[in-house]
């Protein structure tokens, strides 16, 4: 199995930081997907997804690889440390309590 990054909008293979290729053959075969996750985040690629290459084309994938939320966006979702859906710190309301504390 080879695994490739492909730029989404062109098509183009990664080769190295600032550098694509049209040419699957010339592209830079990272061996494992670990490593491409690893290259996207080093390199802060964006709009890449992930090609599996296997010796029979048929069994190809893509692995869609979604867009990295700002720093901004990221935070608004987390809960500050100890605080509940209800606003109150240590304690938690139940699923389906309808907000009443435990």
């Amino acid at each position: 199995m080879k695994v490739f990054l492909r730029n989404t909008q062109t098509g183009w293979f990664y080769q190295e930081p600032s550098r694509w290729t049209p040419a699957q053959e010339e592209a830079l075969d990272l061996a494992q997907v670990a490593r491409a996750v690893e290259r996207i985040f080093e390199t802060h690629l964006e709009n890449v997804e992930i090609l599996l290459c296997y010796d029979d084309p048929r069994y190809d994938l893509i692995l869609p690889v979604p867009p990295t939320p700002s720093w901004d966006e990221s935070s608004e979702r987390r809960q500050p440390s100890g605080e509940t859906l209800s606003g109150e710190k240590g304690r938690s309301a139940a699923p389906g309590s309808k907000g009443r504390l435990l």
